[in-house]
């Protein structure tokens, strides 16, 4: 019995560390289509849907390599509205609670960008979050949710996260490899922010935009304002550059 159990950790472990780890090998033998309306989780014979896509959500298959969602993508996600998946969004930092220290991960989000498997143009409204891999071109309403690429607005009440980050995101965490845009919330996390940050507390390795809160943590150099701001070179209430 103990073995059983084991073996069956063994495999939900492999199962969710194969979202950033397993290399999806390009399907040819399925023969695919497009239409205008599809449930979800999408049909792996389904490559595209121009219209609306409803369901229970997307997750990862090994055997789709992308689909694209050209229109509106309606979510009520069951998975998504678990608590312990809030972990997921909590940064690395206040975790370990390393407050006022720089971002000494070489990164915030792991995915392998080279394989999106949904490609949402358009609007997507959620209950819960994405369990693959996803790139997206729109707007995003949801109660929490993890991206490849975020091209446009997210608004996440627990919060966003994603590879890069082109636009305007709004939620209690924000956390970006890559933040080229306007993030307000309780704590903005990036790895290189060449936009702003703006809430309680805001860290990032590099910053070439600004940092605007209560307490700003800069590796470099970066223009701040707040309660309390430090980089590299000095620590000083109010403006630090």
């Amino acid at each position: 019995m103990k073995t059983k159990i084991l073996l069956l950790l063994v495999s939900v472990s492999s199962f969710v560390s194969a979202q950033d780890t397993i290399p999806f090998p390009k399907i040819d033998s399925i023969k695919t289509h497009s239409q205008v309306f599809s449930l979800s989780p999408i049909s792996k014979k389904v490559d595209k849907v121009n219209g609306l896509v409803f369901g229970v959500g997307h997750y990862q298959n090994k055997h789709i390599e992308k689909q694209t969602i050209n229109g509106v993508n309606v979510d009520l996600n069951p998975v998504g509205l678990a608590i312990p998946m809030i972990i997921v969004f909590i940064p690395e930092m206040i975790q370990k609670g390393s407050f006022l220290k720089e971002v000494k991960s070489d990164t915030i989000v792991k995915v392998d960008i080279k394989f999106p498997r949904i490609q949402v143009n358009g609007l997507h409204l959620s209950t819960g979050c994405f369990f693959t891999n996803v790139s997206m071109n729109g707007l995003n309403i949801s109660l929490l949710n993890r991206f490849t690429k975020m091209n446009g607005v997210s608004i996440s009440p627990i919060g966003t996260q994603a590879k890069v980050m082109n636009g305007f995101s709004f939620g209690i965490y924000n956390g970006f490899n890559e933040n080229n845009g306007l993030s307000i919330g309780l704590v903005n996390e990036s790895m290189n922010l060449k936009g702003i940050q703006f809430g309680i507390y805001n860290s990032a390795n590099t910053v070439k935009g600004i940092q605007i809160g209560i307490f700003n943590i800069s590796k470099k150099n970066g223009f701040q304002i707040g309660i309390w701001n430090v980089n590299n070179k000095r620590s000083m209430p109010f403006i630090n550059w």
